[in-house]
């Protein structure tokens, strides 16, 4: 029984003893990028980890890849708490000050006097800003020189997998990809719907890649490598909390069983490895502590958490805005088929559908919208591209349609494109809706157009 289904056993004790003495450690891209995340202290003390097994350390040509496109975007994302961080301080003592002199505390003869008050507070705030400053210019910075990348090129030189040979062997990837992910096969299927802000694709070194298939890549990438050097043993370790990787089990709330069984039983049968497991970074450190006495202090085990927890909420969110995109996406194909016939998703990308009507084509671009706030800006950049398909790619008409989540944001989203439709001219239409949503399911299920605003004539 179990060596058919390998895949749903758990190691024993034996296997880990195994594992740790005798196993490949392999890095997935968000631990590399976590580094830049963590105070110094913690840092250091995952770096001093992966150096305790540096002979065993390995990572994918993907990983390396993706970690060199992500780098910059990271600490700049970092870098920019600094004035985030300043604002807020400033905020907080200037919104103080205005609270009091719209008391008029000195013209109203009060006894009250909170100039004390200010100037102390003034003091903390100058002192905490240039602290925050001297700070900021000591840590990384997109023009700095990078000590963290400095010490991974170290770490792992000479232990990063081969590119691929040329963009077949991608396109096969991908090609297999596409047929793994509508069968829910991981890894990666929880990728399906990446950043739609992002482009799908991008090149490197002559060849391009689908950015939903970079976990894909990156697991068949171990597959070869362990097959091709005849390795028995591996550990991955990953901040990756996605089902596409774990096991997971509803039983009084979501349980973590281990890695994925299919996981398992592939690169057993496709490379012969007997012993396969995945760590997550909190994980592998605790294992760290036990196995190699690496004395990982337990401050930086539960920034490791914390980092690691606020990275799961942030692509759960996203995950979410995805789901509902998505749905929404779907409700507005329904309401289309009423109207044409002939209507297709389209596959490359935008418009989002192309209907039929005769020997005429027409686009139609879904957006989600959930505040007016945000509607300017993606409103922009969709006309631009609208005029040039219009102008281009032969449509005779193109619509955008915004899918509004709350209904009393309809007015002003339709106050904020009726304003802008002097500057607007040709076959470009503007279709505002409200979408009839399950917010409890986070599933749009319906659409209701309220407006259509066109700049040449109804359909």
């Amino acid at each position: 029984m179990k060596s058919l289904f390998k895949g749903f056993y758990r190691l024993g004790e034996g296997d880990f003893v195994a594992l740790w003495d005798n196993a490949i450690f392999i890095f997935d891209t968000n631990v590399l990028l976590n580094l830049y995340r963590y105070q110094s202290s913690t840092r250091d003390a995952l770096l001093q980890v992966i150096e305790k097994l540096s002979n065993r350390a390995w990572v994918p040509y993907h990983v390396g890849l993706e970690y060199q496109r992500n780098r910059l975007t990271v600490i700049a994302e970092q870098h920019k708490r600094f004035s985030e961080v300043k604002n807020i301080v400033e905020s907080a003592v200037s919104g103080m000050r205005n609270e009091f002199d719209a008391l008029q505390l000195k013209k109203r003869h009060s006894y009250i006097n909170p100039d004390d008050l200010l100037a102390k507070f003034d003091e903390v705030k100058s002192s905490f800003v240039e602290e925050l400053g001297k700070l900021e210019s000591n840590s990384i910075s997109v023009n700095s020189d990078d000590e963290i990348r400095n010490r991974i090129d170290a770490l792992f030189e000479g232990k990063i997998g081969n590119p691929p040979k040329d963009q077949s062997e991608v396109d096969e990837i991908s090609k297999d990809g596409e047929l793994r992910y509508k069968n829910n096969t991981p890894p990666g299927f929880k990728d399906s719907s990446k950043d739609d802000k992002k482009p799908d694709e991008f090149t490197y070194a002559g060849i391009t890649y689908k950015r939903k298939y970079g976990d894909l890549i990156i697991w068949k990438q171990m597959i070869s490598h362990a097959k091709e050097n005849q390795i028995k043993d591996i550990v991955f370790v990953t901040d990756d909390a996605k089902a596409d990787w774990w096991w997971k089990v509803d039983s009084n709330g979501k349980k973590t069983i281990g890695v994925r069984p299919e996981l398992t039983d592939e690169i057993s049968r496709e490379a012969g490895v007997e012993r396969f497991h995945v760590y997550n970074t909190e994980g592998f450190l605790n294992f760290a502590n036990e196995k190699l006495n690496a004395q990982v202090t337990e401050e930086a085990i539960e920034e490791v958490r914390e980092v690691s927890d606020r990275r799961r909420e942030i692509a759960m969110r996203n995950m979410r805005m995805h789901e509902l995109a998505r749905s929404a996406e779907n409700a507005v194909y329904e309401w289309l088929t009423h109207s044409f016939h002939q209507l297709e998703h389209n596959r490359t990308g935008f418009p989002d559908f192309v209907g039929y009507q005769e020997d005429l084509k027409f686009g139609f671009e879904v957006k989600l919208i959930r505040h007016p706030k945000n509607l300017m800006n993606r409103m922009n950049e969709d006309v631009y591209r609208s005029y040039y398909m219009l102008k281009e790619q032969g449509f005779h008409e193109l619509a955008i349609i915004f899918v509004v989540l709350e209904e009393e944001a309809v007015p002003e989203i339709l106050h904020r494109v009726r304003r802008r439709l002097p500057e607007m001219d040709g076959n470009l239409r503007i279709i505002v809706g409200k979408a009839e949503y399950d917010e409890d399911a986070g599933y749009v299920y319906g659409f209701t157009p309220y407006d259509d605003i066109h700049t040449a004539h109804r359909m």
